[in-house]
């Protein structure tokens, strides 16, 4: 561009001129690349002018290199090997020796429709960035289908919300005022927001020194509970409420519940769950006010019918082995008899 404005200059220093009395200017039209772009000289003198002049010269430089070496007629044709904006430039000389050269930037139009989308979570916004590649004229029109059978003409960069959960095929479309145009499809996930479900060992209502352990059922990407704890299963052992957050991707789910602690009754309270792992909590299986009851027969037996444990004076010190080896994690099954002379009975598990 640098040179061809050089050449101007060059071209209004050296050669006389006489004002409005020579017209210097051409036509084409806008194609889409592969096209042939024609070219309609307008250039004239001034019928007025004395002496009388005419034309006696016109040249084309359709490269934009500064040359006018692409033709002497005043129509002319050229097929672009690139789609752009390219530099054309006339050129006419006349009788008199009047000169005068005029450049355009001509369109060849070419469009590569291309967009990302955000990732979705269900009944939050998918915002789409249109990054369509535009070479030769700006003025693009876009359409877009977001597959839900719901469409926008014209807005670059939607905001969309989709009325649930799933995968949809987004088309956006990209045209030129003259024709050209492209397309492109891509898959749109929107994903379901998350609902955890917790589990629990035991019922939510418990004894005071009792526990249980809640646990979050599922696979997700991470895990937050209301405690900080970020595994899939806490122990409880005090009242309050608890809340778990679930996160799958960029979505988020969270779920929540209660647990009430009541104060020993008048029958001994036999805990359902211990977690023998030596960490130096819950290790051991107890009867959380034995020395209300003390002193108790204890028996439990495994799911074959074997007895793993027997004690005439039971001290909460099983820590869930048998004959020296701890015990597998499975449900057991106890028979409890203290000085009241009543019988309990009902089942522990073991939980590692």
């Amino acid at each position: 561009m640098k040179n061809i404005l050089l050449a101007i200059i060059a071209l209004a220093w050296f050669l006389p001129s006489r004002g409005q009395e020579l017209v210097v200017n051409f036509t084409y039209d806008t194609v889409c690349y592969t096209d042939i772009t024609h070219f309609v000289s307008l250039c004239k003198v001034d019928p007025t002018a004395q002496p009388p002049d005419s034309i006696i010269s016109l040249s084309w430089d359709l490269q934009g290199d500064g040359t006018f070496k692409d033709g002497h007629d005043s129509l002319n044709q050229y097929t672009y090997s690139a789609p752009g904006l390219h530099s054309v430039g006339i050129r006419i000389l006349t009788k008199n020796g009047l000169a005068k050269a005029l450049y355009k930037l001509v369109p060849v139009n070419a469009v590569t429709p291309l967009f990302t989308a955000s990732t979705g979570c269900y009944q939050e916004a998918v915002k789409f960035s249109n990054k369509t590649l535009v070479l030769g004229d700006t003025a693009v029109t876009y359409f877009w289908r977001f597959g839900d059978g719901t469409t926008l003409l014209n807005v670059k960069n939607p905001i969309h919300f989709y009325p649930d959960s799933g995968t949809y095929v987004v088309t956006l479309f990209a045209r030129f005022v003259i024709g050209c145009n492209d397309s492109v499809k891509r898959n749109v996930t929107v994903t379901p927001i998350p609902v955890p479900v917790v589990g629990f060992s035991r019922d939510t209502v418990m004894f005071s020194g009792d526990s249980l352990i809640a646990s979050v059922l599922g696979t997700y990407d991470s895990v937050r509970w209301s405690t900080q704890d970020t595994n899939y299963s806490i122990l409880i052992t005090k009242a309050g409420y608890y809340s778990v957050n679930v996160y799958q991707g960029s979505c988020q789910g969270q779920s929540g519940f209660h647990v009430i602690v009541k104060e020993k009754g008048p029958e001994p309270v036999i805990s359902n769950l211990f977690t023998p792992n030596g960490d130096g909590y819950n290790d051991f299986w107890k009867i959380l006010n034995l020395v209300d009851f003390a002193p108790c027969q204890v028996n439990v037996f495994n799911r074959f019918g074997i007895q793993v444990l027997s004690s005439a004076n039971y001290k909460n010190d099983w820590d869930g082995t048998y004959n020296g080896k701890p015990l597998a994690n499975d449900t057991y099954y106890y028979f409890v008899r203290c000085v009241n002379q009543v019988l309990f009975k009902g089942n522990v598990n073991i939980l590692k």
